[in-house]
């Protein structure tokens, strides 16, 4: 079983004494019942160490030496263009693509898009990223940006697009991949309930994205993120 594994920010080198957030602190003494020596993982700045707990009330860690595990990052980088979700399916989104390799996660409102997001839900949003980071081994917490217009978006995602359709023909996705198989970044759209507006693909189309089928099933957008990102880890990573 693999320890568990803590953010922490700021250098760390070996024989350190390392501060941990104070929900960190709290998950580990009064959730895991972690007590002094327990061995963990810290990451820092991308990279990962062993390290023991300090002392009973695990506000702090001993950093020991580099740690051997490689984490559960995927090794290509892909951003989530997520249609705002109404009610708390949105954090389902988050805390799952984070599970599957997402290194960033940009909240969009459509022009369907049955909701806002405040900051409140943003920050949430952030909490959740981490969190599912250190349960799924990442070295990195994965950005969760502020809330985008769907033309913002377009324009800050800055990689290969690939925009999840129900119109796109059986094949598109292995075309796609196929089509940019040198590229290591890709960025995956994903729209609303009522699903993307004609303007919207066409300013999809306008810049650049290729459209892909998630397969003969009508999917829900909560699910639709997930699918796609396994996907393209499957097809160039697994």
């Amino acid at each position: 079983m693999s320890a568990p594994r803590f953010f922490v920010d700021g250098p760390v080198t070996a024989g350190a004494t390392v501060s941990l957030r104070s929900d960190d602190a709290h998950h580990a003494s009064h959730v895991l019942r972690m007590r002094a020596d327990a061995p963990i993982v810290i990451v820092a700045g991308g990279v990962a160490w062993d390290a023991v707990i300090a002392a009973a009330d695990c506000k702090s860690a001993h950093i020991l030496s580099p740690s051997p595990e490689s984490g559960g990052d995927i090794g290509i980088d892909v951003t989530v263009l997520q249609a705002l979700i109404k009610g708390a399916k949105f954090d389902d989104v988050v805390e799952k693509c984070v599970e599957l390799g997402a290194r960033r996660i940009i909240p969009v409102r459509c022009e369907r898009s049955e909701s806002n997001a405040s900051m409140h839900k943003v920050d949430r949003w952030r909490r959740i990223a981490r969190s599912a980071a250190q349960q799924s081994r990442r070295n990195i917490v994965p950005a969760v940006d502020d809330v985008r217009s769907f033309a913002e978006a377009l324009s800050a995602a800055g990689a290969p697009l690939l925009v999840a359709s129900e119109r796109a023909t059986k094949g598109s996705l292995a075309e796609a991949l196929r089509a940019n198989a040198g590229s290591m970044t890709y960025a995956i759209a994903i729209g609303p309930e009522g699903s993307f507006t004609d303007a919207e693909l066409a300013a999809a189309k306008e810049a650049g994205a290729a459209f892909v089928s998630l397969g003969p099933a009508i999917l829900r957008t909560e699910t639709a993120a997930a699918a796609l990102l396994a996907a393209i880890a499957s097809a160039r990573i697994w």
